[in-house]
């Protein structure tokens, strides 16, 4: 495997953990902008970091389940983050813990709170693990794969450089918009 692939990989799997468990910007920014040049750089990327979220989950799983007030506060001064967002995942969660994961992480619902929730709710580990890593890869693959058909497919004519700055400009558009419906 060529260095460029493997800091790749290593960096999907850091932001994976790291937004699974306080950082509030998604490995999707990450993955997007590999699979502007390969889409296999990209899905292997997105396989990183739906393992390395999954760990992240355990870990705040893990915390939860000791201090489940503090596990509470954190979540609530991450940017982005309310207690009706709360509120919303623990909806999702008691209809099915697959369906709620994978419903979750296509609406934008932060995956940290999940790992709060199911703790505190009592799911157990290992099938919040089992059902966390198809719900994580499958964001990670779409939005991948979306990059993919459209920077390096639909886009293709115009310079890398060029569909750079596009999706950078998307992914600040994206995230202001989402802190601005979230009040932050």
């Amino acid at each position: 495997m060529r260095p460029g692939n493997r800091r790749g990989l290593a960096a999907a799997g850091l932001w994976g953990f790291a937004e699974a468990s306080v950082f509030f910007i998604v490995p999707d920014v990450l993955l997007t902008f590999l699979a502007q040049t390969s889409l296999r750089r990209a899905l292997l990327a997105s396989l990183a970091a739906a393992l390395c979220a999954s760990l992240g989950g355990a870990a705040v799983y893990g915390f939860a389940l000791g201090s489940p007030d503090t596990a509470h506060a954190v979540l609530l001064a991450i940017p982005g983050i309310s207690a009706e967002l709360i509120a919303r995942v623990a909806d999702l969660l008691r209809s099915g813990l697959l369906q709620g994961l994978v419903a979750g992480s296509l609406s934008g619902a932060p995956y940290k709170i999940f790992a709060v929730e199911a703790a505190t709710s009592g799911v157990p580990l290992i099938p919040f693990l089992l059902a966390s890593l198809p719900a994580r890869l499958l964001r990670f693959l779409l939005a991948s794969l979306v990059s993919w058909l459209v920077f390096a497919k639909l886009l293709s004519g115009l310079a890398l450089r060029t569909r750079r700055l596009l999706l950078a400009g998307f992914w600040l558009v994206f995230y202001a918009g989402y802190f601005a419906a979230m009040g932050w």
